[in-house]
């Protein structure tokens, strides 16, 4: 890839050559190149999800009492019932509240950076009610949490038409792949053998390491690195 590649998709940032306790913070890192078997006792990912919004509308008001959010009433006229809306709250107490499940009430925190659905809206006030799923019902709020001004605001999500394409595997008997290890708590498999058995590689909560084997460029969007033992070059951004 050259560098006038790597600039136009954001990438081309520093190039860091890690070794044996070397530990980095903070980076907006993409691949992971081992030259040696690295075993990692922190690999931290960005979660942040990449969700394409339309306009922002800044939260002005939570009511509990009505279960509603205040927004400027230029978002009203551009919003409907149904509406799927990104919530972003800026790092501050989130609101709580309850959801109906089967007749019960469950206890819920609001997720910040979490899709929700426009379940109603007041034109009259400029307020709107949220639910987690269609048709799922209001969320109840029983704390407002706490407003974090221009940080804190609802968009809508942008209606995208895209296909991921088609992939065909030609399984040969002898086809094998190498083994990145982990935790085992999650959805990635870790060999083309072991269809039931999944691992949560990044997860390094518990006492199991990442390890990522000699010769191997794994794509990631990693933030914070330990390397307890081997050799790497870590990519970053821009």
């Amino acid at each position: 890839m050259s560098k006038s590649f790597q600039l136009s998709l954001g990438m081309g940032g520093p190039t860091l050559l890690m070794h044996d306790g070397d530990a980095c913070s903070g980076i907006q890192g993409y691949a992971i190149q081992t030259l040696e078997e690295c075993v990692f006792s922190q690999l931290d990912l960005d979660m942040t999800p990449t969700i394409t919004t339309e306009e922002h509308y800044i939260i002005s008001a939570v009511t509990n009492a009505s279960n509603e959010f205040t927004l400027p009433a230029a978002a009203i006229n551009k919003l409907s019932v149904g509406d799927r809306v990104l919530l972003n709250w800026g790092g501050v107490d989130l609101p709580q509240g309850t959801v109906q499940e089967s007749g019960v009430n469950r206890p819920t925190e609001f997720k910040d950076k979490t899709i929700y659905f426009i379940q109603a809206i007041d034109t009259a006030s400029n307020e709107v009610k949220l639910e987690e799923s269609l048709g799922a019902g209001a969320i109840t709020i029983d704390d407002d949490g706490t407003l974090n001004g221009k940080d804190s605001w609802i968009a809508k999500v942008s209606d995208q038409d895209f296909s991921y394409g088609t992939f065909t595997r030609n399984a040969a008997s002898n086809d094998r792949t190498h083994e990145i290890s982990g935790n085992v708590d999650g959805n990635i498999f870790k060999t083309s053998e072991d269809s039931g058995l999944q691992v949560n590689m990044f997860d390094t909560t518990g006492a199991s390491d990442v390890t990522i084997p000699t010769g191997m460029t794994v794509y990631l969007p990693v933030t914070d690195i330990t390397l307890t033992t081997g050799a790497c070059i870590v990519y970053t951004k821009k």
